[in-house]
Parts: C-alpha cells; sequence; structure tokens
C-alpha cells in the first residue's frame, strides 16, 4: 500500500470517529436539555383527575369504614347533586375539560 492510501485511510477513520463522538455528544446535550414541563392546561387537567382519583378513594373508604353499599356515591349521584347545584354545571364543564384535555394528552395531542 503506498503512502497515500495509508494516509487516506487513516484520514477517513478519524473523520468517522470524531462524527461518532459529535453524535454522541449531540445525542447527550438533547438528553439534558431542560424540559419546559407540561403545558399549563395540561397541569390543570392531572390535577382534577387527580382530585377525582381522591374523591373516589375517601367514599370507598367511608364506605368501608361505615359498612354500607350505600355510602360509596356513584359518578351518577356526584353528577346529579352538581348538576342541581347553582355553579354545578360550570364545574361539570371544567371537569369534562380537564378529562378532554388529559386525554390529548396521553394521545400525545398536547404536552
Amino acid at each position: 500500500m503506498t503512502s497515500q492510501k495509508k494516509s487516506d485511510k487513516s484520514r477517513a477513520k478519524s473523520e468517522k470517529k470524531s462524527a461518532k463522538t459529535e453524535l454522541k455528544q449531540q445525542k447527550k446535550s438533547a438528553a439534558n436539555a431542560p424540559d419546559d414541563g407540561p403545558s399549563p392546561a395540561v397541569r390543570f387537567a392531572e390535577y382534577v383527575r387527580g382530585g377525582l382519583f381522591v374523591l373516589t378513594g375517601v367514599s370507598m373508604i367511608v364506605a368501608l369504614v361505615l359498612g354500607q353499599r350505600g355510602a360509596i356515591m356513584s359518578l351518577d349521584d356526584v353528577i346529579d347533586s352538581l348538576f342541581a347545584a347553582t355553579a354545578g354545571k360550570i364545574i361539570l364543564i371544567l371537569i369534562g375539560l380537564a378529562l378532554l384535555i388529559y386525554g390529548f394528552k396521553q394521545l400525545r395531542l398536547v404536552r
């Protein structure tokens, strides 16, 4: 092999190695990039979802402690009582909107 071919081969190896190193650094910097976190709408949706889980859990615990089956409020009972309340329709709209946003987040349509 001539010295020209050897130098071309070694230059190609070093270029390939430097390209790999640069690619690794780009991936590492992308992974370490600060994430803005979820949007305020998604945070709102997650809080409402969490609140609904808390209410359901508390209702079940109360029913277990009291030993009554009728003590558990079903979703229908909650909706009926909210619908009858003065500001209940607004609360139901907010809950529905929050669950819609949360569904979009799970489908990765919003961030």
